[in-house]
């Protein structure tokens, strides 16, 4: 009697990722006095879309989407959701304050919670 070796592989099925290519800041300076307990990562492209002129609008509104961010964590308690961010910005042509809207995205992962674009999942 003898021995054949069955050698047909069968090919694993992709393996879906929740992130796509996207770099994450550590916002650990806004997390501890809103009350999160865990790490907070905020996507480079919400960062960018947080930014303006002043230094001082971007870490206030980043940490306005934080703040919504815990509210939203206490009141649900889900490990992902959605939400939309308005914040006021001036325009450049007239001068005046309009209001922009960001579609924000939380994803929390056992001691990780990521904030970013909806883009960016």
């Amino acid at each position: 009697m003898q021995l054949s070796f069955n050698l047909s592989f069968i090919t694993a099925p992709p393996v879906k990722t929740v992130f796509k290519n996207t770099s994450w800041l550590n916002a650990g300076w806004a997390t501890q006095c809103l009350g999160f307990t865990k790490i907070i990562e905020i996507s480079q492209s919400l960062s960018d879309a947080l930014q303006d002129e002043v230094e001082d609008d971007h870490d206030q509104q980043l940490y306005d989407a934080l703040w919504l961010t815990h509210h939203y964590l206490v009141l649900q308690d889900r490990p992902s959701f959605s939400f939309t961010f308005d914040l006021l910005r001036k325009d450049k042509i007239s001068g005046r304050m309009i209001v922009t809207s960001l579609r924000l995205h939380v994803e929390v992962k056992d001691q990780l919670i990521l904030l970013g674009l909806i883009q960016d999942f």
